[in-house]
């Protein structure tokens, strides 16, 4: 079965701009973002290694706060750090889990990009970016969660 979510992080010597690489096959197509932020929470950063760690502990915040959600609840999982908004996943448990991609007008400097607690439930500002939604098991989120930390922190 095709994974839910990809993240990749690329090396592109764009300062941190355009290199993380993010898809959610059956929602939107790939789309770059940049690692700036993370960068900068983690100074001084020494290479590649170090940002992919960072992602992955953003990662890891996502799937520590998904496994607590119950029935009816919706969290907000930032992953587009930018100056003048935060892109993020729209999450609501319903049995399974509805996810739409969109957006906030929170800026992305206003937050931990490693652990943003402060975010998961506080956007009452939610923008759709295409209207759609997919639901999948959250189990299989959880693993697919799971396998993309493995998979950052392994290289």
């Amino acid at each position: 079965m095709k994974s839910p979510l990809n993240i990749e992080i690329i090396e592109n010597n764009g300062g941190g701009h355009n290199d993380l690489l993010f898809e959610i096959p059956k929602l939107i197509g790939q789309q770059k973002f940049d690692t700036y932020y993370f960068a900068l929470a983690i100074e001084p950063k020494h290479g590649i290694a170090e940002i992919k760690n960072a992602v992955a502990r953003l990662i890891d915040s996502w799937n520590k706060k998904q496994a607590e959600l119950k029935n009816g609840q919706v969290i907000y999982l930032p992953i587009d750090f930018s100056d003048q908004y935060t892109g993020c996943l729209r999450v609501e448990k319903k049995n399974d889990l509805t996810l739409s991609y969109g957006f906030s007008r929170r800026e992305g400097w206003r937050g931990d990009p490693m652990n943003p607690v402060d975010y998961f439930e506080s956007i009452t500002d939610f923008n759709s970016i295409n209207e759609k939604s997919i639901t999948v098991n959250q189990l299989e989120f959880e693993k697919c969660l799971t396998e993309i930390i493995e998979k950052l922190k392994s290289k």
